[in-house]
């Protein structure tokens, strides 16, 4: 069993995503919206820059997704631009005289920017009420769009329609001030709070679907518990999840390599799951899902998907099914392998197909990356702590030699939370840690652990060999550590099972910091002398 087939059990899927229903031909409404005849429609034509930043590459118009979300309903509409760059958005006679706020994505899925339609005092104005068909003209799409707002075409008059309650604050260069860090940086935090906009409520130009910190309060959605729901159809649930964990042959690469060597770790052994459920409510099921190619992350093509076998798991090439999510009972799911490193902003797009006939589209913006796993700095005894060291051949050579542990003794763990990918550290995160019972053979005894006879009266807290601690029971210190104690208890030198006690030769420490999209984990082992 290779490394990484060892940790695919750990991936769950729970986070809820942005979701919209495909259209037919060129555009089409979302959540189940209904376009009638009596609807209105936003037109125009994308103009790319002809060159890709820093190659001389020629560009494309096609590709491009319009989506306009309704500041009275919340519903997102969307159209794709063709060959020429030209697309028609149908939003529904329900929606007619709505205000919206139009937002242009990239074939990488990643959001260019929001249309801007004027500027007054100091803030951009976003909203478009569309009360007949409306033109958008020939946008040219901006070379550096953080540095150069959208504008619709010179060959259009919109001033009738536009709406001064959405707005957006600049920065320096009249750009959106979430734009170039997806919503989470200083500049976009609203130290004010929440404006109460309906549609942007930190007003930092992204809507929630494609806005990493919604409420513009420095903490990224998925450490405050509630994602990015915009746009969810009735019909689905929908999962997305990041799993890095890493056993301690990995470990001194996180520890000790340089930034290439830590990325083309990172590429490999990250493992995104994604996944799509019939709400039981809607009386369906779903005949097929798929993950779009375009719009999408430029590694989705070289990806791999992680497929069982008749010993184990193999890694095949993702594109050959279509990027298909394979039916897993309840679900449709995929487990996939970037083989590249993945950045905030990265956004996949879900095509799926119900048993009715009806096509959905859900997306999903990554909001944070892990660059790097928790890290133990020091461990031992309250009184007595040593300083770990990963690379060192007493510890963790090439024997993989076990971490002394003295069994007479609490066990204290000093260590370092996962870093993102700006760098920082992540403190919004739970915890677990969860202890593996290993036997002299090397065998695991956890499903065989009769928990109530070894531990008659359970150390407070521990649940059958796991410790879950929430983010409030930890504090990061100033050396940006966290300190956990686990109890001598729980290192027993034999254990209870229906067969009769059995002798523990070593204990496997499994140190996790998760969250709703993902966790980060190192495994270390620890033996007594």
């Amino acid at each position: 069993m290779s490394r990484r087939t060892k940790w695919i059990v750990w991936i769950l899927c729970v986070c809820v995503v942005g979701c919209m229903p495909a259209p037919t031909g060129p555009s089409g409404p979302v959540d189940g919206a209904v376009v009638t005849g009596d609807g209105v429609v936003l037109s125009g034509t994308i103009h790319a820059p002809r060159t890709i930043a820093g190659a001389p590459t020629p560009t494309i118009d096609e590709g491009y997704m319009i989506v306009a979300q309704s500041d009275e309903t919340g519903e997102i509409y969307r159209a794709v631009t063709d060959a020429n760059g030209e697309f028609a958005l149908d939003i529904p006679a329900t929606e007619a005289g709505n205000t919206f706020m139009v937002t242009i994505l990239g074939p990488d899925g990643k959001a260019v920017g929001p249309v801007m339609y004027a500027q007054a005092d100091g803030h951009g104005l976003t909203g478009l009420a569309l009360d007949q068909d409306t033109s958008l003209g020939t946008v040219n799409l901006p070379d550096d769009p953080t540095a150069e707002p959208i504008r619709p075409g010179d060959d259009v008059d919109l001033s009738g329609q536009v709406d001064d309650a959405i707005v957006t604050r600049l920065n320096d260069d009249g750009t959106p001030v979430g734009l170039d860090s997806f919503g989470k940086g200083d500049d976009a935090k609203e130290p004010g709070g929440a404006s109460g906009q309906g549609i942007d409520a930190d007003q930092d130009g992204l809507i929630d679907m494609l806005d990493a910190d919604d409420n513009g309060d420095g903490i990224v959605d998925d450490f405050e518990g509630d994602g990015d729901a915009g746009g969810m159809p009735e019909q689905i649930r929908a999962g997305f999840f990041m799993n890095l964990k890493i056993h301690p042959e990995r470990a001194p690469i996180y520890y000790a390599g340089d930034a290439g060597e830590i990325n083309a770790a990172l590429a490999t052994d990250t493992v995104i799951t994604l996944e799509v459920m019939a709400e039981p409510s809607s009386g369906l099921t779903i005949a097929a899902a798929r993950i779009l190619e375009t719009p999408g992350p430029a590694y989705i093509p070289t990806a791999s998907k992680v497929v069982e076998v008749a010993d184990g798991l193999d890694y095949v090439p993702w594109a050959d099914s279509n990027y298909a999510l394979d039916n897993s009972g309840d679900r449709f799911q995929a487990f996939i392998v970037p083989n590249t490193v993945m950045a905030a902003g990265d956004t996949f797009t879900a095509e799926i197909t119900l048993s009715d006939g009806t096509t959905l589209q859900y997306s999903r913006m990554i909001n944070y990356v892990f660059k790097n796993i928790p890290r133990l700095v020091q461990y031992g005894s309250p009184s007595n702590l040593t300083a770990f060291d990963v690379t060192d051949e007493a510890i963790n050579g090439s024997q993989q030699q076990p971490i002394p542990l003295d069994g007479t003794q609490d066990l204290v763990l000093v260590f370092n939370p996962p870093k993102d990918e700006l760098g920082a550290y992540i403190e919004n995160m739970d915890y677990s840690f969860t202890i593996f019972y290993e036997g002299a053979g090397g065998q695991q005894l956890n499903d065989d652990i009769d928990y109530t006879a070894t531990w008659p009266t359970s150390p407070a807290g521990f649940d059958r060999g796991t410790y879950w601690v929430t983010k409030d029971q930890l504090t990061l210190s100033v050396d940006d550590t966290y300190t956990f104690t686990l109890p001598k208890e729980v290192f027993p030198d034999t254990v209870a099972t229906a067969s009769g006690n059995v002798a523990v030769a070593r204990y496997k420490i499994d140190i996790t910091a998760e969250t709703s999209s993902g966790n980060a984990a190192i495994m270390l082992t620890f033996e007594k002398p």
